[in-house]
């Protein structure tokens, strides 16, 4: 019923098997091969991540320490240039024109811009504290 297959056609179906083999077993090399890379890569992302959020912690310490420091000078630089800032004897909402000082040691009338000056320093100093600890 079945007619006998040549030898030729043996010797091709063997070829075909000897390929199909050699495939497989190379596609489940290179598969091993994959799946150890992406645990390999997962395993050095989970490390990377664990690394960015010490870092960021430390950076966010750091910044919250730097920001508490400049309030307090803030506030030290307020009290100090509280008492020397003049009433507005003309009770409206424009500034008084300062008197012209009698000499030049003389202390400044125009407190507020002295006020304004000292924290605009303090501003840069904090600002170049918190770069060089960030570094």
């Amino acid at each position: 019923m079945f007619p006998i297959p040549s030898v030729l056609m043996i010797k091709i179906g063997l070829a075909l098997a000897a390929c199909g083999i050699f495939y497989f077993m190379g596609y489940s090399h290179e598969h091993k091969k994959f799946v150890a890379f992406k645990a390999e890569i997962a395993a050095l992302g989970k490390a990377q991540e664990t690394i960015n959020a010490a870092k960021v912690k430390e950076h966010e310490t750091i910044s919250a320490s730097i920001s508490n420091q400049y309030e307090a000078r803030l506030s030290a630089v307020h009290n100090y240039y509280a008492d020397r800032v003049q009433p507005n004897p003309s009770n409206g909402n424009l500034p008084t024109i300062p008197n012209p000082t009698s000499c030049p040691n003389a202390a400044p009338t125009n407190t507020e811009f002295i006020r304004q000056c000292a924290e605009t320093t303090l501003m840069l100093t904090e600002l170049q504290n918190w770069v060089r600890s960030i570094k």
